[in-house]
């Protein structure tokens, strides 16, 4: 490859991202609806994903900072009150 023909990264993109051009006629908004469609479907699908993962850690987290604290009470009894 010569260094004239040497792109950037977001150059290419945009050649890639350009229609191209054929003697066939293509659909007008078919694919891009049923495209979009299915990215607001996965990005719901990770959202909503994301929600219960979130809350689920959370749970998790409020029982081992639970269980912590009853261990440094536990080990503070042992520690004054034994004699």
């Amino acid at each position: 490859m010569a260094d004239d023909e040497r792109v950037t990264r977001q150059q290419y993109r945009q050649q890639r991202r350009q229609p191209v051009e054929d003697d066939e006629p293509t659909q007008p908004s078919e694919p891009e609806t049923s495209s979009s469609s299915r990215q607001a479907y996965a990005a719901e699908n990770n959202r909503a994903l994301e929600e219960v993962k979130t809350k689920r850690l959370a749970r998790e987290l409020n029982w081992v900072i639970a269980g912590l604290i009853l261990g440094i009470i536990i080990v503070f009894l042992i520690l004054f009150l034994t004699p």
